[in-house]
């Protein structure tokens, strides 16, 4: 069967690898699709996450059970079951796990979407609709990020919101603000058919950082008073300062994108306590998934989906990323 690793320097490969089956525990799933993350890309082309040459890719998907290991079906699963996957499978028995934090559980086991067959332990997978879309739903890891986001950053209705960066993640972080209450939604990002797209989303405002002062258009905006909330998901050094500029009054900056591991931002903490304003980071979270499944029917994602291709296309998708002509792009297994 056909499989992505990352091979050396900047490269990925899809290799032929042996069809894998299912220890105690662990299922086999029938990749439908998986979506293409910019953490795929900066984990080879930055090393994040410590990638290292070798390592599978590909952490977002959809799929179908074809074969259950034992003990497995006590948990409540049938071969023909759709599914979705989170990034790893967990131990459960680490001090992070035993935390109820089993995204940085010690022993976590990457699942490596982008192939024909995985096989994964049930601590990674997640049912969904009978009915479901396999394509809507190979983004529901994704959405798990973004509904994280919101948990953390407790946007209350009425809030002013501006979202830096509207490529896969940002789009559907914007549905998610949309379905919040929030108010005078902002966008912010150069390439014009993701500005369009941001308006088709929900946001009320967009605004291109190459041709217009994000700043002003902040300050006209909200009439001077900054926004409640700011996410930065485009992960653009450049972007980051700019957040802190235009956050308001007990305000909170979201950095959601992974920015490069050796990039350090300057920080004014004078500017930022006369604001009384806050930092917020965001990783993914196990236990969100249930939810995310139960809203993915209100994501827009057949706006977000820009490119869909077989997976022995694998380099070429990972080059057309860098072009950042579509939102979301997923590999059919």
């Amino acid at each position: 069967m056909k499989k992505v690793f990352y091979a050396s320097g900047n490269q990925i490969e899809v290799r032929e690898v042996e069809e894998p089956h299912p220890g105690p525990g662990q299922v086999k799933i029938k990749t439908a699709y998986a979506a293409l993350c910019a953490t795929d890309v900066h984990m080879v082309t930055m090393g994040v996450l410590g990638a290292k040459p070798g390592i599978p890719l590909g952490h977002e998907a959809s799929g179908t059970i074809v074969e259950l290991g034992e003990h497995t079906q006590e948990y409540g699963f049938c071969v023909g079951d759709k599914v979705v996957t989170a990034p790893t499978s967990v131990c459960g028995k680490c001090p992070m796990c035993k935390k109820g934090m089993p995204q940085y559980c010690n022993n976590a086991v990457p699942i490596g979407a982008f192939s024909e067959y995985m096989v994964t332990d049930i601590s990674a997978v997640y049912q969904i609709p009978k009915n479901a879309d396999m394509q809507k739903y190979a983004l529901t890891e994704p959405a798990v990020c973004t509904v994280r986001a919101m948990d953390l950053a407790g946007i209350r209705h009425g809030d002013t919101v501006l979202v830096s960066g509207v490529g896969g993640i940002g789009s559907i972080l914007l549905s998610m603000i949309a379905l919040s209450g929030a108010s005078r939604i902002t966008a912010v990002d150069p390439v014009p058919e993701k500005r369009q797209l941001a308006r088709e989303l929900g946001a009320s405002y967009v605004v291109d950082p190459f041709q217009e002062n994000v700043q002003k258009a902040a300050q006209e905006i909200t009439e001077g008073q900054g926004f409640d909330h700011v996410f930065e998901v485009s992960g653009v050094p450049s972007a980051a300062d700019v957040c802190l500029e235009v956050v308001g009054h007990c305000g909170k900056v979201t950095y959601f994108a992974v920015f490069p591991p050796d990039y350090e931002m300057s920080l004014n903490l004078y500017q930022l306590y006369m604001k009384e304003a806050s930092i917020q980071t965001v990783f993914t979270s196990h236990p969100i998934f249930p939810r995310a499944i139960r809203l993915m029917e209100r994501i827009h994602t057949e706006k977000i989906i820009g490119k869909v291709m077989p997976l022995e296309q694998a380099v070429e998708a990972f080059e057309l990323f860098h072009k950042s002509i579509y939102p979301k792009i997923l590999l059919k297994c």
